[in-house]
């Protein structure tokens, strides 16, 4: 079988996007964007902790 591959560290720039969205719609893009990748790195490590947890 084919070794699925990982893509979990996309969900960083997708977080630092959809801050970046909201941002221009609050004009505050610059605030809202680092809020957004302060966010997907969060939960980066989550994910990445739990399937560490589960695959045990």
């Amino acid at each position: 079988m084919k070794k699925k591959k990982n893509n979990l560290i996309l969900i960083i720039p997708a977080f630092l996007l959809m801050g970046a969205a909201i941002g221009v719609q609050t004009q505050s893009i610059i605030k809202q964007a680092i809020i957004g990748l302060i966010v997907g790195v969060i939960v980066y490590f989550f994910l990445i902790y739990r399937n560490k947890k589960f695959n045990k």
